[in-house]
């Protein structure tokens, strides 16, 4: 039984990251852009009139949410069917 809860937990957490991840980007695109271009400089800096790139990490956001959703529904039928 222990062994199920922990990787049910871990299913949880993969879960958790996602959705937190894909809101924050849906949420606080400009913060979130930069955050990133300034730990790690992948991507230009997000000034507050850029619409395009804020529209591009939302869509980023929105695409980390629907996989997060599939992911959790494809887990729920796994279970529902007995592994």
């Amino acid at each position: 039984m222990s062994r199920l809860l922990g990787i049910l937990a871990l299913y949880v957490l993969m879960f958790l990251g996602w959705t937190g991840v894909g809101l924050l980007l849906v949420l606080a695109p400009a913060r979130i852009g930069n955050l990133v271009h300034d730990s790690f400089g992948l991507c230009p800096r997000v000034a507050p009139g850029d619409r395009g790139k804020k529209l591009v990490l939302r869509l980023m956001g929105l695409v980390l949410l629907a996989f997060a959703l599939r992911f959790a529904l494809k887990v729920a039928s796994f279970v529902r069917l007995g592994g």
